[in-house]
């Protein structure tokens, strides 16, 4: 039996969730579901050790009950629960309700009235026209779904990152420990850290092919094994991606690894330069070549140092690969030192239970202080979003008093007292100006205004960062990867604004947001935006989500200077626009 993993395991108390909410099921049941397998993405150990050594409910939001049902899972690849849901409800519904515009409802009135249940189906409803006949349905609604039907396309095949790289760093991790190995390292996508991946490629370093292929086919997370010779196997894993594990001589690990890592824009431009050299250079090496393109001398190619230095270049972080400057500025030597996990000293988006998450104050601190965090800031939301226990002022004066009290402590990271603002449609925000000067930090963000026009959702946001005590605007364009899509921001203009009034943009870490993208970065950068990272935590181990949001940043090119979060608190407080 192959062993699932945590992301296989979260998937299928997530499809489960689903079933349960298609099927119109007390909330507080489905929601369960989705709250334990929220916690279990989280995790970082894995699930199949803690089961053997009866420890699953030790995990936030795993009781009894659901053990059992993980417990059943590990043993035969599924659930009784599950798969009696599966039997009543068509898995299909699942994929149609995830589309944006629909949701469980809607999902279930197009099988009812329509058979509807399949991607496919849905997308022949669409062109036919039958959906406009539905009870409820009219062309706005229709048209809504049209687009959120692309968006799915578009992310169709593809999984987050967060899913991808655990599976990828587990599987690395193993390899390197087999005798004969000296290198195992993901390649692709995923090395960029791009926010979706589709296949999982890893590159190893062995004079033992046969012995890895060996490995590679036993590993415990395979579902199947597609395709295996003597240095490439392509493995199913238990949560879905197709693994490919290439061995290659330790001599050309580093001009395969850069090979296999990409992007093909990159690669085209290096071939080019070589070529203009009198080199060639591919996953073998980099070699020295006749007129006729005969390969005379191999160069080198163990390392990607050697190789980019060979043909005159410092060697771009992977995640800028993708020929937007980092050739030309690999050539002149002037590679900008990127943003590092260890340089975050803090997170600035953060929930408690006082408004929607399931981790206290004191949890959120103690997880700070594992991470090796200087300060945490305490963001819950503020009174106007109800629909998660918004703070009244009242509320806010208990928890600033319990901040107080923690920091009076001094065994731990510094809190500040912050808050998320809603952005209303007039751009103003939940509280007056003397509640507002009282917080150390304010976020504001948008909540709503789906339907907003460009204009008009500029607009609000434009008012809401010349607000004096907005420092930071939360997830600006709103999106959801696959499941919603970005406001149609100017965002120009909203980064001028931001360059004006010193307003920091947040990257919001959490790992189907990624808000602001990599394109919004390096225009922010080039204003002089400065930007902070928040994990928008909503328990302790989202907090984790850090390293999401760093590989973000970097993407966008940018360094510790230009981050809110590689400051020391001092400097952290004289950047806050109220200061200005």
């Amino acid at each position: 039996m192959p062993e699932l993993d945590n992301v296989a395991i979260a998937r299928q108390l997530e499809l489960m969730a689903d079933l349960l909410e298609i099927a119109g099921a007390d909330k507080f049941r489905f929601l369960s579901y989705r709250k334990a397998a929220n916690s279990i993405r989280a995790w970082p150990e894995q699930l199949s050790a803690m089961a053997r050594e009866g420890l699953l409910t030790e995990v936030p939001g795993i009781g009894k009950k659901l053990a059992a049902s993980i417990e059943e899972m590990l043993a035969e690849g599924t659930f009784g629960e599950l798969e009696q849901a599966k039997s009543d409800i068509p898995a299909g519904l699942v994929e149609i309700m995830g589309i944006p515009g629909v949701g469980p409802k809607r999902a279930k009135q197009f099988y009812d009235a329509l058979g509807v249940d399949s991607i496919d189906a849905l997308d022949k409803a669409l062109d036919t026209g039958k959906l406009e006949n539905l009870g409820g349905m009219g062309a706005k609604s229709v048209e809504k779904i049209r687009k959120g039907l692309t968006t799915y396309l578009a992310h169709h095949g593809r999984m987050l990152l967060m899913d991808a790289l655990p599976i990828a760093e587990r599987i690395a991790d193993t390899l390197r420990a087999l005798p004969g190995v000296t290198r195992a390292v993901p390649a692709g996508s995923l090395r960029r850290m791009q926010e979706t991946v589709g296949d999982i490629d890893i590159i190893t370093a062995s004079d033992r092919p046969a012995a890895v292929m060996e490995a590679v086919r036993a590993l415990p997370l395979v579902a199947e094994v597609v395709a295996s010779g003597q240095t490439k196997t392509s493995i199913l894993t238990t949560s879905g991606p197709q693994v490919d594990v290439r061995v290659v001589a330790p001599g050309e690990f580093g001009a395969a690894l850069q090979y296999f890592t990409g992007s093909k824009e990159h690669n085209v431009r290096l071939r080019e330069i070589a070529k203009r050299r009198g080199l060639k250079v591919n996953e073998y090496g980099l070699f020295r070549i006749a007129e006729d393109g005969t390969e005379i001398e191999r160069l080198g190619g163990e390392t990607e140092d050697e190789v980019y230095a060979l043909l005159g270049m410092q060697a771009p972080p992977p995640e800028i690969r993708h020929d937007t400057g980092e050739i030309e500025a690999a050539l002149e030597g002037t590679l900008p030192r990127l943003l590092e996990p260890e340089d975050i000293r803090g997170d600035f988006h953060v929930h408690t239970t006082s408004t929607d998450s399931q981790s206290t104050l004191e949890e959120n601190r103690a997880m700070a202080a594992e991470l090796g965090y200087e300060y945490l800031v305490v963001t819950d939301h503020a009174y106007n979003l109800r629909m998660v226990r918004g703070l009244s002022v009242e509320q806010l004066e208990e928890q600033w008093a319990h901040v107080d009290r923690l920091n009076a402590d001094g065994e731990g990271p510094v809190i500040l007292k912050g808050i998320e603002l809603n952005i209303a449609e007039d751009g103003g925000v939940d509280y007056e100006s003397d509640v507002l000067e009282r917080f150390d930090f304010c976020i504001a963000s948008l909540h709503s205004g789906w339907n907003d026009t460009a204009e008009e959702v500029t607009g609000r946001l434009v008012t809401a960062m010349r607000n004096p005590y907005v420092d930071i605007i939360g997830h600006p364009t709103g999106r959801i990867i696959g499941r919603r899509d970005p406001l149609p921001l100017d965002m120009e203009r909203v980064l001028e604004v931001a360059a004006e009034t010193g307003t920091i943009m947040e990257v919001n870490a959490y790992p189907d947001r990624l808000d602001l993208r990599d394109t919004h970065l390096r225009a922010a950068k080039r204003l002089g935006v400065r930007i902070a990272i928040g994990t928008d935590a909503h328990r302790s181990e989202h907090m984790r989500y850090m390293r999401y949001g760093v590989a973000c940043a970097r993407r966008g090119w940018i360094t510790a200077d230009e981050c809110l979060n590689a400051q020391p608190l001092e400097v952290v407080r004289s950047w806050l626009s109220r200061t200005r």
